[in-house]
């Protein structure tokens, strides 16, 4: 089995296997979890103030999924990134300084880092299985002839995603469709089904299109067979049909006059990426983006020629300058998600201020994203209320946390082959 995938792409990797098997304990895996724990911890310190060991212990037990055991050789792993700066009495780990650049991608560093483990032939099978299954749903067969991976490594890698939820499996039109719901949250028998109607490249290509164009409007596409000039097959065109009716593309919607206009967006980032807090903040993001594509592709009168540049004059001038359609543009997205006001400047004429809470920031700084063609994935990585916890004193924290029963951490089935290796073991002593 070839194993290309380095640096950069198997630090998010790692980061997406740790967040997804949780409390699960996977005895297979070792390098890996140390690697995506350093990269989810690094995200969740960036920025904040030096941090009780006594406080991080507990929140990063109870909030991210890394235990005390593990959780000193993690911030070592990070201090030799230059990440944390560890205070320590001994070998005691008392305060962490945490260094995490703003402007530096913290899963560039860590992937780099990564050239000094050697990750086991199980480790590597399942970031290659997660990798293929990123943007798509997949045929177990063809995902396994793709790989190159025998069957038994293949097994034990499906065993191990199907006891953690790292991914699930389901038979459909005579096909096995893998599909993980760390990227594909909503649906996800309906969306195995789709993929074995139609075929792993269509799904594929209407993803790709849909993800460099997020928030078009259905009837523009189901009007002139295309997104942003991009051609769809009858095949394709179904399947955004499809998607959107069983509300897996997850449109918003607007009025427009006396009708309602979908919106189109890729599935939601799945619960393992989505942190606690942020899929109110993502529904925020696409209903505002759907609200300025309206205005670009749908104009009432004068259309927005640059929906990302609109959106940062939003986030920087904390207002968009007044014209005569503010109001039914943006109405729904104050009305609903509060994220704005409106002030009339003269009869007819309304500006419309941006409610700067640190949400709705977020949430324009999502649609920016999107709207430039790009996922938000490290945000929506951050826990906003384990980054508080981790700001107070420990007997805060303690009394916050040490109320909810202690988590048991769930073995996984060892495999057969390391069954058998430990029972011929055992036999010399008996």
């Amino acid at each position: 089995m070839a194993f290309d995938i380095k640096g950069k792409n198997l630090a998010e990797f790692a980061s997406d296997i740790q967040t997804g098997i949780g409390a699960f304990d996977v005895g297979d895996f070792d390098d890996l979890r140390t690697l995506g724990m350093a990269a989810s911890l690094a995200i969740q310190l960036r920025g904040l103030p030096e941090i009780d060991y006594s406080v991080l212990v507990q929140v990063s037990d109870s909030r991210f999924n890394i235990p005390s055991v593990a959780l000193k050789s993690v911030l070592r792993t990070l201090s030799e990134v230059g990440m944390v700066k560890l205070y320590e009495s001994g070998r005691t780990i008392t305060k962490i300084d945490p260094q995490v650049p703003y402007f530096e991608d913290v899963f560039d560093t860590i992937g780099h880092y990564s050239s000094e483990f050697q990750l086991t032939e199980t480790e590597q099978a399942m970031v290659s299985i997660m990798s293929n299954l990123q943007s798509k749903p997949e045929n177990q067969d063809r995902l396994l002839a793709k790989t190159g991976m025998e069957k038994s490594l293949a097994d034990r890698c499906l065993n191990i995603g199907n006891e953690t939820g790292l991914i699930t499996t389901h038979r459909v039109r005579g096909q096995t469709v893998l599909l993980s719901p760390v990227y594909f949250c909503d649906n996800n028998a309906g969306l195995a089904d789709l993929l074995a109607k139609v075929g792993a490249p269509d799904f594929a290509e209407v993803m790709s299109i849909i993800q460099s164009h997020q928030g078009w409007p259905l009837s523009l596409i189901i009007q002139h067979q295309k997104v942003a000039g991009k051609p769809l097959t009858p095949v394709q065109m179904e399947l955004i049909r499809m998607m959107a009716s069983e509300n897996m593309l997850k449109p918003p919607t607007i009025e427009i006059g006396t009708f309602q206009e979908t919106f189109v967006f890729t599935p939601r980032p799945g619960s393992a990426r989505l942190s606690p807090g942020k899929r109110d903040i993502y529904e925020r993001a696409m209903a505002l983006l759907s609200a300025v594509r309206k205005g670009q592709l749908l104009p009432f009168k004068y259309p927005i020629r640059k929906p990302a540049v609109l959106l940062n004059a939003l986030l920087s001038d904390g207002f968009l300058r007044a014209n005569t359609e503010a109001r039914r543009q943006y109405g729904k997205v104050a009305a609903t998600f509060n994220i704005g006001t409106f002030k009339e400047t003269k009869p007819g004429w309304h500006e419309f201020h941006l409610r700067k809470t640190p949400e709705n920031v977020e949430a324009v700084n999502m649609a920016i994203t999107l709207a430039s063609g790009g996922q938000a994935r490290v945000e929506m990585r951050e826990d906003m209320e384990a980054r508080s916890l981790l700001q107070m004193d420990d007997k805060y924290v303690n009394s916050v946390l040490g109320s909810k029963t202690l988590r048991e951490r769930q073995p996984i089935t060892p495999s057969p082959a390391a069954r058998e290796q430990w029972d011929q073991l055992a036999l010399r002593f008996v």
